[in-house]
């Protein structure tokens, strides 16, 4: 997987064979290179899409959980549902927007 949407190239050269690469977003610089010959001869995927993540909730629950890990210092936002215009206006690196439970 390539987290930062802008090591394309480089992600996928350091797929193992059959490996995945799925950016966490669809940002690329202009002339971002694709290496397709090295994906073909390397049975490598280059997935783009939202990213679905309900099927590994549990897992990070329960390592945040077991390790104490401080969500706090990778957030640079913390806003109020209500606030999310502004908030998404602010172009920051991490924005985590909260709101009451539905139907609370």
């Amino acid at each position: 997987m390539e987290g930062t949407s802008t090591a394309a190239d480089l992600a996928l050269r350091a797929l193992q064979p059959g490996g995945i690469c799925a950016p966490v977003g669809y940002y690329l610089p202009p002339g971002t290179k694709v290496p397709l010959m090295h994906m073909y001869a390397n049975d490598a995927t280059l997935k783009i899409g939202i990213p679905h993540v309900r099927p590994v909730l549990p897992d990070l629950l329960d390592f945040v959980a077991r390790t104490g890990f401080a969500a706090e210092e990778v957030t640079t936002l913390l806003a109020d549902w209500e606030d999310a215009p502004e908030a998404y206006r602010a172009h920051i690196t991490k924005l985590v927007l909260h709101r009451a439970p539905l139907g609370a």
